[in-house]
């Protein structure tokens, strides 16, 4: 493991001197502001924005006929147009916090004063506010170009010969479940500024992607590609909302600064972003068989995805969930169908360990389920299916090849780490004592493709006037401390001190290839671009200055104090300032993407009186390949598994008959506190990766993907013995009470 310690980035983070999205002003800037639809399936029948376009310091108020935007598919080739959302509401509206219309004005309080002005009549809709309600074979249509609420059904494997092994299997267990809906939540909502520059247009936008943020908005603005910049700020967290969420907000926003020639703000308020950074949301079922000694032999399962009103990036995510089962475990027979279908609700999309959260929280809920009806221990059914290291390379059912990941390994550590016989012990004298605080212990053991999409990674690499050398390996500044990744790595190729290596911020006018930072990806493709460009950059600075010292390319060094000069003659140097613009471009491409495992154990007491829940211990065993900074690590890992613990145990989106949110705020929808969750104890075992120099694979997705079953798992081991087989997250008192209820009717 890597010694590294401190982050670059953290004294400015830590002193307040960093400047988010939404800290970014200009002399003469104004202020974006949107009406909203208060309802979720309607008509817009008229527009009257008399009164609020009469108000002092409104500068206009404009709608989708006003803008001449050109509405983008999500994802090409799985959201056709006539299903993706518009920048602005388009003759109707889809959900509830759909924009609508947008307001300029000379402040936010003056705009938000005039968007309560603008009166719209809607003509409601029957509104589809779930899965059934859009399934019914008498459901109306939401888009009726589409033809369908269905944007997807997508069977994989092969059903015959999964059905053949089912029958024949000796035991089998099915289980269903909803996976919640939840809210992306960062602490930051959507936030940037737009800068027209002549027929320019300068937009700072905290998106994840640069690139691709570049292309919507090209295309939504049908400008040329020279024609826009796109600049990413330090993010207030990410998690994917922000490569899809209500980006195409920004679009208004440049349409309008280019028209006005003026700048814009634009900052998402909390409820705004509530409204429209959600995620997930799958109804799942799921069959396992097995024979007596607990291999399990076959698979099938069928995933459902709620993706709202529009299909955004939420459509894609049932595929992910397909290709990740049967996640770590040695099971051949397979046959997963994926679908995705559109409601009255926010359009979804990916949220840390998208579609991927959701299949290990199907298949290890499943495993619980399965052990019980064996009569194993939960960890015993693991060990016993857990891939080996034999079985790599391993083709899986979705198409991809499995590098190795210590996946045994990491399951017997968490059991020592635990502490597993004794807290077996003193579960099962709780239980004889008729204590009401009962004892759960919860595992999760899962798999994760990483660094998949996109996995050819650009960097770029320049030599400044005064200097120092600049690196653009093309990720968006999350949180994750890739500044700190980039400038090591760096560092150590060339030989400098860290001080001498800036990581640069994305800027797609300078360097257009900057992909972002998403789907684990930033430390195994960025991290290895980024040592591949420092190279070709040392290798043209040594042409440069062998021809400017009249000596061989293979005696010239670059020295530690930004110096090149001829190896054993000190005199001869040439300072890196004099060797200012040299640049260099270079690409990684890891072709197949690399798989991180392991396994986590949750420990909680459930009081049966209350329902209430103590998560009282949370270990994290994580195989990521090679860990290049422990600390970095460690971070990603426990930030993830307090998101997936929150899922567990407190968030959920809920919505009423007629569509409507009923967690709009903070108030209504719980995240949780630092008092609500334990330290997440973190441990890595480290098997390297072949498939880039770096030797790592993606970390930063693991603990959301892999905490949520464990602690749902531990809830009904709690229960158990009480009858409780099953509890849909997020495990509340009231759920847990009820569940306890109904099976002390069935006894």
């Amino acid at each position: 493991m890597s010694t590294w310690e401190g982050r670059v980035e953290d004294f400015d983070l830590l002193t307040g001197q960093t400047r988010f999205g939404g800290d970014l002003r200009v002399e003469g800037a104004l202020w974006l502001g949107f009406v909203r639809s208060p309802v979720a399936r309607a008509a817009i029948v008229a527009i009257d924005r008399s009164a609020a376009a009469a108000l002092d310091g409104v500068v206009g108020v404009f709608t989708a006929d006003d803008l001449e935007l050109i509405t983008q598919p999500s994802v090409e080739g799985i959201t056709p147009t006539e299903i993706s959302r518009p920048p602005l509401a388009q003759g109707s509206v889809a959900y509830v916090g759909e924009a609508v219309a947008a307001v300029v004005a000379s402040c936010e309080a003056i705009a938000a004063d005039a968007c309560e002005m603008v009166e719209v009549d809607y003509k409601p809709l029957p509104p589809l506010s779930n899965l059934p309600s859009a399934t019914d074979e008498d459901a109306p249509l939401l888009h009726a170009r589409h033809g369908s609420n269905v944007v997807l059904t997508v069977p994989s494997g092969n059903p015959a010969a999964v059905r053949s092994s089912l029958e024949q299997s000796e035991v089998a267990v099915t289980l269903s479940q909803h996976y919640p809906r939840v809210a992306c939540s960062p602490i930051e909502g959507i936030a940037g500024l737009v800068v027209p520059h002549g027929d320019r247009v300068l937009v700072h936008i905290n998106s994840q992607m640069p690139a691709l943020t570049h292309d919507e908005l090209a295309n939504t603005l049908a400008l040329s590609d020279d024609r826009i910049s796109v600049v990413i700020p330090p993010i207030g967290g990410g998690f994917g909302g922000k490569c899809w969420g209500e980006n195409g907000l920004f679009a208004v926003a440049a349409q309008l600064a280019r028209r006005l020639n003026r700048p814009l703000r634009l900052v998402q308020s909390r409820p705004e972003n509530l409204l429209s950074m959600q995620a997930r949301d799958q109804d799942q079922s799921i069959t396992l068989a097995a024979d007596q000694s607990g291999t399990v032999t076959a698979l099938t399962a069928e995933v459902s995805a709620d993706v709202g009103g529009y299909a955004g990036m939420g459509a894609f995510e049932p595929l992910q969930t397909q290709r990740l089962l049967p996640g770590p475990y040695r099971i051949d027979q397979v046959a997963v169908t994926a679908s995705a279908v559109m409601t009255n609700t926010a359009p979804t999309g990916p949220y840390r360990g998208p579609g991927r959260a959701e299949a290990i929280g199907l298949l290890e809920r499943a495993m619980d389920n399965l052990a019980r009806a064996l009569d194993l221990d939960p960890a015993e059914l693991r060990r016993r299916n857990l891939l080996q290291p034999e079985d790599f390379p391993r083709q899986t059912p979705g198409e991809l090849v499995m590098d190795e990941a210590d996946h045994l390994g990491a399951l017997e550590q968490a059991l020592v780490e635990i502490g597993y016989p004794s807290l077996r012990e003193e579960q099962a004298a709780r239980r004889t004592s008729e204590d009401h605080r009962l004892l759960g212990i919860g595992l999760s053991c899962w798999a994760d493709f990483t660094g998949r999409h996109e996995p050819c990674q650009p960097a770029s690499a320049w030599v400044t006037d005064d200097g120092r050398i600049e690196v653009d390996a093309g990720t968006a500044p999350i949180g994750q401390g890739m500044q700190t990744v980039v400038t090591r790595l760096a560092a150590e190729t060339l030989g400098l001190d860290p001080a001498h290596i800036e990581a640069a911020t994305p800027d797609t006018g300078r360097f257009r290839s900057a992909l972002g930072s998403f789907g684990s990806r930033s430390a195994s493709l960025a991290g290895s671009s980024a040592v591949r460009v420092a190279e070709q950059l040392l290798d043209q600075l040594k042409n440069q200055a062998a021809d400017l010292l009249e000596a061989a390319v293979d005696d010239i060094e670059l020295r530690s104090d930004a110096t090149l000069g001829v190896r054993g003659t000190p005199s001869a140097n040439i300072p890196l300032a004099d060797l200012a613009g040299t640049e260099a471009t270079a690409a990684f491409d890891q072709g197949q993407p690399t798989f991180s495992g392991g396994t986590h154990v949750a420990v909680v007491e459930v009081d049966t009186e209350t329902g209430e829940v103590d998560l009282i211990r949370h270990v994290a065993v994580t195989d990521c390949g090679r860990v290049l900074s422990e600390m970095q690590a460690s971070g990603q890992v426990q930030g993830g598994a307090v998101q997936g613990i929150a899922v567990a145990l407190f968030e959920e989106m809920r919505f009423d008959a007629d569509a409507n949110p009923l967690t709009v705020s903070l108030a209504d929808y719980l995240v949780p506190a630092a008092s609500d969750v334990p330290p997440v104890e973190t441990h890595f075992i480290e098997t390297p990766t072949d498939r880039n120099p770096l030797g790592a694979k993606g970390v930063a997705e693991s603990g959301a993907i892999a905490a949520p079953p464990a602690v749902q798992n531990a809830i009904v081991d709690a229960l158990s013995h009480l009858g409780v087989t099953h509890i849909d997250m997020p495990c509340t008192p009231e759920r847990i009470w009820q569940a306890l209820r109904a099976a002390t009717e069935r006894r």
